[in-house]
């Protein structure tokens, strides 16, 4: 038997292992389990790339992600974080290595466990999901790789979304937090849209808090808001700072309207806050803003 063929045999018996001890609700076995699924992930990214390899990766990285589904049936919090952590690190690991598929693979196989912890009422697995989105998309940023970053923050969004509807506060501002800091590092002349889009998203969360009428979700948008417009503002990223600008006008407008006085003084103050002069013109950057909405929905249909 060759080396290949010892290793994949070695893959599929752990997987089958992985996939028992999970059912059996062993979590520390699932834990070791994950953590060897991720050293062999590991190790084909960085073996040469052709289509066999590329193809038993993505397997290990789908098998990790029905793992990890089947612990966040059962409530195992520690194994539930294990595969948070592991599909963290094989994503990174692959776009380090500019293997974007398989990051996008991890990266989406991280973002749905996410959802599913949410949905679940796991509130502090859902929260370290959502941290180890934010590095992800960090990562990607630095590495231009738009694409990733862009997908990490659809990823929060979507989180955020889903804990408003389960009602678990904590992971909302953490997915809101977290995603206006992939918005932050997105900086740049090659990663400015990633920016961009991290304040619509915001605006999107802010609009829905709004419209509930749930004053300190839409408070907490606004001082993302508001952080994010500061950082841009010091990066002279014009580009992304009047969509912050308009993100906060709008929910200022909202807040008017659903009555929510102390968001209406919290958006006041966060524009008086940002400068926003030498901005370009609205109109070329509503057609521009309109094209990075329809790149964010095309990126989560090919996730």
């Amino acid at each position: 038997m060759s080396s290949m063929d010892e290793r994949e045999l070695a893959e599929i018996r752990m997987i089958e292992d992985g996939l028992r001890k999970a059912y059996d609700g062993d979590a520390k076995g699932v834990v070791d389990v994950f953590s060897g699924l991720r050293d062999f992930a590991v190790q084909l990214i960085h073996l040469d790339l052709t289509a066999e390899n590329e193809i038993d990766a993505k397997a290990l990285i789908i098998a990790m992600g029905d793992i990890g589904r089947m612990v966040a049936e059962k409530r195992m919090e520690i194994a539930s974080i294990a595969s948070v952590r592991s599909l963290g690190e094989v994503a990174v690991e692959a776009a380090n290595c500019k293997r974007e598929s398989l990051a996008l693979k991890a990266l989406s196989g991280l973002g749905e466990l996410a959802l599913e912890f949410a949905g679940k009422g796991m509130d502090a697995v859902a929260r370290n999901a959502a941290e180890t989105l934010e590095n992800l998309g960090k990562n990607s940023s630095e590495a231009k790789m738009e694409v990733l970053a862009s997908l990490s923050e659809t990823y929060l969004m979507q989180l955020a979304r889903k804990a408003m509807d389960e009602n678990l506060p904590e992971t909302w501002a953490a997915a809101v937090n977290h995603l206006a800091g992939i918005g932050a590092s997105s900086t740049g002349k090659e990663m400015e849209n990633s920016s961009v889009g991290a304040a619509i998203l915001l605006e999107e969360l802010g609009t829905a808090a709004a419209r509930k009428g749930n004053e300190p979700q839409v408070k907490v948008v606004i001082e993302a808001l508001e952080k994010l417009g500061r950082e841009l503002s010091r990066k002279d990223s014009k580009n992304a700072l009047i969509q912050t600008v308009w993100a906060l006008e709008t929910l200022r407008v909202l807040a008017m309207e659903y009555g929510i006085e102390t968001a209406v003084n919290a958006a006041k103050l966060a524009l008086e806050a940002l400068n926003t002069t030498g901005i370009p013109d609205e109109e070329q950057n509503l057609e521009r803003f309109q094209e990075i909405k329809e790149f964010h929905r095309r990126i989560l249909r090919k996730s």
